[in-house]
Order: C-alpha cells, then structure tokens, then sequence
C-alpha cells in the first residue's frame, strides 16, 4: 500500500536520525576521546579525588575544621563515600557560605553558618583546619579574606586553598572571553554546570606566586603546591581536537610544565605568635 510505504520512509528517517548521534560519538565524539584519554592518560584522576585525598592527611587527628565557602557539597559528585569519611575523621565541621540556598542544602556538614568570608562569626583561633575549594577566584578582594582566615585559624594550624590556575590555558581562555563576550554567551561555554550554579569570578589570586605572596602577608606561609590536571579534555566532543588537547594536559603533568596545570593546590601553615621579649634585669 502506498499509504504503508509513506509510514515505512517516515520511520526510516527517524531512526536515521535518532542514530546520527550514536553514529558522531562512535566515529568522531565522545567515545572516540574516551578511548584516546585511556591511550594517552591511562591513569588521569578527577582533582576534586586528589583534593579530597590530600585533605585526609591532615585529619590524622581530630581537629576543628571550617570548610570556607562550602557550597552544597565538599567535593564533586560521585564522591559521597570519600566526603563522608573526611567528615567522620573531625571532631567538629562547619561549613560557612554567603549562598543560603545551597547552604541549606549540604550534603555532608550539619553544622553550617550563612555569613561572608570577608566577616566570619568566629572567634580568634577557633580552628585547626581552614579548606576553600573553588573559591578563590571568585573573591573580590582576596586579601581581607585572607585576613579572616588567617584570623579565625590557630597557630600551628593549616590553611589548604584548591582554586584554578589563571596559566592554564582553559582558565585563561575562559578570563579573556569573560571579557570580549557577553555573560549570556560564556555561561553556555560552560560544560555539566547549572546556571545558578556559577557565581561571579575575578581570579585576583590565582596563580602561586600571588598565592604564596598573599599568604605571607597575613602570617599563613606556604608549606607545599601542587598543579592539578583537569579529569578530561574540554573538546571531548570532538575527537579530533581532543586528541591534540590531551597531549598538551600530558605535558602540564611534567616537570617543566607543571605550573601550567588546571588548579592549584597550596597548603599553609599558621605561624605561632612570637611572644614579647622580657628585658633582663641589669
């Protein structure tokens, strides 16, 4: 019947269709840079992993923790088991953010104060523990909240800052276009994000030496840095372009290109307040 061979046609150009995708994924997308990162970066791990790792070295013993800007959750998704663990090491956890809405819904830490990072409701010396992850860049004035860090940490304390690093290049390219193009347009650059999930940046302190350089000025020295490797290429959807874009995140994993990595992670240490000098007596 003609009436099935119209039926027939339609449908065949809906599974032409439908399949397009799988067919781009199989030959030229996703799956073809998935297999290429497993080729050329066998053993590439998510930093938000690292950065949870590195802050369980310093939960050896129970200790007040503040987690700064804590958002909705420490780390990343699929992270819960890693994230609860950190948690039951401390003996108290709070997590401060300006965000109410996502700081009611935190996933992790009960205890959790709405205030800003530039004026913490703390007292002086109330914590062993300072983390901030993803947070610097999005400080308009780093220094004073540096200053309040510096503040509310006790001496001999750490102070442990998982930020973005403006020699990347995908951070770089991200500050030029928030310049040339519209927010309307950058949002839409950014992959696997919601909306009301992007605040506002300023990356005043965003590589080591501005780090190092800030710390020092409000009495927490560095202690250690390490750059960190983004989990996967930003051109995954097309593979072609991603292949060359792995080889440029294998070679940030060198020595030599090292400080170009996609985030930095720095660990300070509070200095002890040097007591005032009794003179002798003549």
């Amino acid at each position: 019947m003609p009436g099935d061979s119209i039926l027939s046609l339609r449908g065949s150009l809906r599974s032409g269709i439908s399949s397009s995708p799988s067919l781009w994924d199989e030959w030229l997308g996703r799956k073809v840079t998935w297999r290429l990162q497993r080729r050329i970066l066998p053993h590439l791990r998510w930093n938000q992993e690292i950065w949870g790792e590195t802050i369980r070295q310093y939960l050896t013993h129970p200790v007040h923790w503040l987690d700064a800007g804590c958002g909705r959750r420490l780390l990343g998704k699929d992270l819960e088991p890693l994230e609860n663990e950190l948690v039951s090491l401390a003996q108290i956890v709070v997590g401060v953010d300006l965000d109410f809405a996502h700081l009611r819904k935190h996933v992790n830490i009960s205890r959790r104060v709405c205030a800003s990072l530039d004026s913490l409701p703390f007292s002086d010396a109330s914590f062993e523990l300072i983390t901030c992850n993803m947070v610097v860049e999005h400080l308009p004035a780093p220094f004073t909240t540096f200053q309040e860090m510096s503040r509310v940490l006790a001496p001999g304390g750490t102070l442990m800052v998982h930020t973005p690093n403006s020699r990347n290049y995908l951070v770089f390219t991200n500050i030029l276009a928030k310049k040339l193009l519209p927010r309307s347009m950058v949002l839409k650059l950014v992959p696997d994000r919601a909306p009301d999930d992007i605040y506002p940046t300023y990356y005043r302190a965003n590589n080591a030496r501005v780090l190092r350089d800030l710390g020092e000025s409000v009495n927490v020295r560095p202690e250690s840095v390490r750059f960190l490797t983004h989990p996967r290429p930003y051109t995954r959807f097309f593979a072609p372009a991603a292949f060359f874009e792995l080889l440029l995140m294998r070679a940030t994993m060198t020595r030599p290109l090292g400080r170009f990595g996609a985030t930095i992670v720095m660990v300070f240490r509070k200095q002890p307040t040097e007591s005032p000098r009794i003179a002798s007596a003549a």
